[in-house]
């Protein structure tokens, strides 16, 4: 029975709900998240989440309330509370997410353009307004002022939105005591008049959420044929000194904001093309050494290129996988998932091969070294928070280390990866003697975790290609007894493995061993037993496991958690398709039917997430009939933003797929 014929495939007859969102990191930890609507209907959708020097998020703006006066009458821009009966409301002509969230907004016979720019590197966001067709218009915009946890809910507080400052250009606002301010720089004048926007809903929580923004006054300007007004909102204060000192306003910096934010504009729009550019190079350069290794001799000299230049899909994982990097206290991080910002060592580590996959080597060794600097007793941080570095998992060391031996076999630069061996080697030392959290070797050679000694499967998969990665570094470096030695061990820890972990009867993995017996549970984390290079499992029992995966855990949209559950995970998608491209041996239908999932995956983030791969996707608990619950995924919402899922589905495009002579599949 195929793939198609157990129903896996998204029917192309379906109508997806129309949810389309867009999210934006300035990589310093901040976000820009919303939908195609241009107002907030996710408690995360906000124009301004703000991150501290500790890396804490505040949503601190959640968007401008707008209205244009015309010949025609006020029309409001968007939908928000507040606005009388009978006030129309301008309609969309169209919205587009790349290269950055812009609109065409219709009232009457006003046509304006409004675009929303991330300001890379800081805490800022850039809000323009083009009159493309009509009469002169006054503008107002109000900013609705939150200060709150990015999936909180604000109430009506009256120590929020107090006006700090207001001056000719600059207006200064209190998001809360303690709290960030904001900065908001304009080109008209302002009002001052704080009142409160109540009850503005959330349509697309599952349950129904409301919450009050502070408008602390309006902004008023004046937007004529052809021209423009411009808005720059920002927890920084001194945001254009330090632009100006990085150069990014030209020599010497414009005197007009309308001018500061052109060259801003034109900033980003090179940064863009060069970081896309580079991506589509380094995939080309990587897609030819994958199809030498598959043996494929001729498509590796292939003179055009392997990955095309006009290759959306690979540009569009690249970029998505890259909004994860940010820097944090000086460290180059990747944060994952989006918008929390949240910094998980597994996660982050667990991005680099995607990253590798595109030669992007230099922010990949930053964020191995900003981690493995704090390392303690053979961890690597779990995580972070306003008091450091926290260890208590096993999983960020394994990462870190199968993370260097492909960085160092990749870039062939090893002498990168020298001043590091110390330190990964002694992760090997203290997990072989025991470490915090009750990490350690037990004596049947499978590594334990927790007061209870337990055995995760999937945590041993990780633990055996860390073994054999050290290897491989050891001898990398010369150290031809360090690899013969850790070799040896992997081979023994991989018939423990085989023997203790294997569960005929049900033809998967036992998910954990413990002193009470082997716990039964299916896991998307199993992958690693067959996706990751030397497979654990011999091919009998990977194409069960496997088969068992496709059959109970397996969408085109990700992996279920377990059996039945109704949210999936795209991060699991990439090891899924590497195994079941190795076990079919990459044939010609293996090939296509992986390409088959990729195109119903990209149609469907066409509709919903253009620019990003969700963290999550999540459709109603009500349960599908039988045989029809590929169909229920068309009412599938996505959730977030995952660099990690793009980082894989990435690695499994540039280096699993074979890019034909002839452009096929995803393009």
């Amino acid at each position: 029975m195929t793939p198609r014929e157990r129903g896996q495939d998204v029917p192309r007859d379906s109508e997806p709900k129309p949810i389309r969102e867009w999210l934006m990191a300035n990589g310093a930890g901040g976000f820009a998240y919303g939908g195609a609507t241009g107002v907030p209907e996710r408690r995360a959708h906000a124009w301004l989440h703000a991150a501290d020097a500790l890396g804490a998020v505040t949503t601190v703006l959640l968007g401008l309330e707008e209205r244009a006066r015309t010949e025609d009458g006020l029309f409001h821009l968007a939908e928000w509370p507040g606005r009388e009966d009978g006030e129309p409301v301008a309609t969309i002509e169209s919205f587009v997410a790349d290269p950055w969230p812009t609109w065409r907004l219709r009232a009457g016979s006003l046509l304006v353009e409004r675009a929303l720019i991330v300001i890379h590197g800081h805490q800022a966001i850039a809000v323009t307004y083009r009159q493309l067709e009509g009469p002169h218009a006054r503008l107002r915009l109000s900013p609705l002022v939150v200060a709150r946890d990015p999936h909180a809910a604000q109430r009506e507080n009256p120590g929020v939105g107090v006006l700090a400052q207001g001056i000719p250009g600059r207006v200064r606002v209190e998001t809360r005591a303690g709290g960030p301010t904001l900065t908001v720089w304009h080109q008209g004048s302002f009002l001052p008049n704080r009142l409160w926007r109540r009850a503005i809903e959330h349509p697309l929580e599952s349950r129904r959420s409301r919450e009050d923004a502070v408008v602390p006054g309006h902004l008023d300007g004046d937007l004529r044929p052809g021209g423009g007004f411009h808005v720059v909102i920002s927890t920084e204060e001194t945001l254009f000194r330090a632009l100006a000192t990085e150069g990014r306003l030209g020599a010497p910096p414009p005197s007009t904001l309308a001018a500061c934010v052109a060259a801003l504009i034109l900033g980003e729009q090179g940064r863009r093309g060069v970081t896309r550019s580079a991506a589509q190079r380094g995939a080309d350069f990587t897609a030819r050494e994958a199809a030498a290794a598959h043996g494929d001799a001729t498509l590796a000299r292939r003179t055009t290129p392997l990955i095309e230049t006009n290759d959306a899909w690979t540009t569009t994982l690249a970029w998505a996988a890259e909004q994860g990097l940010a820097r944090r206290n000086g460290r180059l991080t990747v944060l994952d998932p989006l918008p929390e910002g949240s910094e998980d060592g597994a996660r982050a580590l667990g991005a680099l091969p995607g990253l590798i996959s595109i030669r992007a080597f230099e922010p990949v060794r930053e964020v191995l070294q900003g981690m493995l600097a704090h390392l303690d007793d053979g961890l690597a941080p779990s995580g972070f928070d306003d008091r450091g570095a926290h260890h208590d998992a096993a999983e960020p060391s394994l990462w870190a280390i199968h993370a260097a031996e492909l960085l160092a076999r990749r870039s062939e630069q090893s002498e990168w990866i020298r001043d590091l061996y110390p330190a990964l080697e002694s992760v090997l030392n203290y997990y072989r003697g025991g470490t915090r959290a009750g990490i350690r070797v037990d004596g049947d050679g499978l590594l334990q975790t927790g007061a209870e000694g337990v055995k995760p499967a999937a945590l041993n998969a990780l633990w055996y290609h860390a073994l054999v990665a050290m290897a491989q570094l050891a001898r990398l470096l010369g150290r031809k007894e360090n690899a013969a030695f850790y070799l040896a061990w992997a081979r023994q820890h991989g018939q423990s493995f085989n023997e203790r972990f294997w569960d005929e009867s049900a033809g998967a993995l036992f998910g954990a061993l413990t002193s009470d017996g082997a716990i039964a549970a299916l896991e998307p984390a199993h992958l690693l037993a067959v996706s990751l290079t030397p497979p654990l499992l011999a091919p009998e029992r990977a194409r069960r496991l496997l088969d068992r995966m496709e059959r109970e855990l397996f969408t085109p949209l990700g992996l279920r958690p377990e059996p039945g559950a109704t949210r999936v995970d795209p991060a699991w998608l990439g090891a899924f398709y590497a195994s079941y491209l190795r076990l079919h041996e990459r044939s010609v239908d293996a090939q296509s039917t992986v390409r088959g999932w990729i195109e119903a995956l990209r149609t469907r983030l066409e509709v919903t997430t253009p620019g990003h791969v969700p963290a999550a996707f999540e459709w109603p608990a009500r349960r599908a009939p039988r045989g029809e619950e590929m169909h229920a995924l068309g009412e599938a919402a996505p959730v977030g933003a995952s660099p990690l899922a793009a980082a894989e589905l990435l690695r499994v495009w540039v280096e699993e797929m074979a890019h034909a002579p002839e452009p096929a599949g995803v393009a």
